[in-house]
């Protein structure tokens, strides 16, 4: 799990490292740990629960912008 963003945290820097996050996970080829609520996934799998958490969490940036 990724550090929570300080309170005024700059948007860029945080853009930044969510992409990068993007980006690593779609070079790893290596094995996948469990997900916490959904357990073993491949990794077409996992890439879709992720795009549903970042979903749910875009109205946020939206709200602030």
């Amino acid at each position: 799990m990724a550090p929570a963003l300080a309170a005024g945290a700059d948007v860029d820097q945080a853009l930044e490292r969510l992409q990068g996050a993007i980006r690593a996970f779609a070079q790893w080829g290596g094995p996948l740990q469990p997900h916490f609520a959904c357990g073993t996934l491949d990794k077409a799998a996992y890439a879709r629960a992720h795009a549903m958490h970042l979903a749910n969490h875009l109205p946020v940036f939206r709200a602030k912008g």
